[in-house]
């Protein structure tokens, strides 16, 4: 984000472009060291796991029910997710983005960031959300090997772990062109 609170061009065009940017930004994108430009990266891959994932129709409340990215905890995307998911649709839906505070709080939530602020009660929320249909996030470290869905890497390069078993128990789909990215836990991983 620029200090006049926009997103670059070069963010606006990362929306835009699906998976042949997402693979290219995947490969190629080093960070810089700066807490704000990581996230702005995870942000867009929030919005982009969107388009790479199903969800059964009763996740939805009506045919015109926006896809809900959600973050539980402290946020620490600002205002970049907000703009990046501003008057975007994807699949005829539109896309908005809610804050939690509290697990009982999560309705209606298609993905759901879990921020390193909540890593102490990693596995209540874990357990709470089993069987509904959300695509869980985190950088928490071991976050997909503890039954989470997706969990960022960060080092030079921002890295994928997914946990394949874990989505399916969701009910979900994701399509194999996104968990070729990524490093896949292997066996049953889930929280008793």
């Amino acid at each position: 984000m620029n200090s006049a609170g926009t997103i670059p061009p070069l963010q606006k065009h990362w929306k835009a472009s699906g998976l042949v940017l997402l693979v290219a930004f995947f490969c190629a994108a080093t960070l810089s060291g700066q807490s704000s430009r990581e996230y702005d990266i995870k942000a867009a891959f929030l919005y982009n796991f969107i388009t790479f994932t199903d969800w059964p129709a009763d996740a939805f409340g009506s045919p015109d029910s926006p896809y809900v990215i959600g973050v539980l905890g402290n946020d620490p995307f600002g205002p970049v997710l907000d703009q990046i998911v501003n008057g975007e649709k994807i699949k005829s839906r539109p896309l908005v983005v809610r804050r939690f505070r509290n697990i009982a709080d999560i309705h209606h939530c298609h993905i759901l960031f879990i921020s390193a602020s909540e890593e102490y009660r990693l596995p209540e929320i874990l357990r709470w959300l089993r069987g509904q249909p959300v695509l869980t996030v985190a950088d928490i470290p071991g976050f997909a090997e503890a039954g989470g869905d997706i969990g960022f890497l960060s080092g030079t390069r921002v890295k994928l772990v997914m946990n394949p078993v874990a989505i399916q128990s969701a009910n979900l789909s994701v399509s194999s062109k996104l968990l070729r990215l990524a490093q896949l836990v292997p066996g049953r991983r889930s929280l008793p």
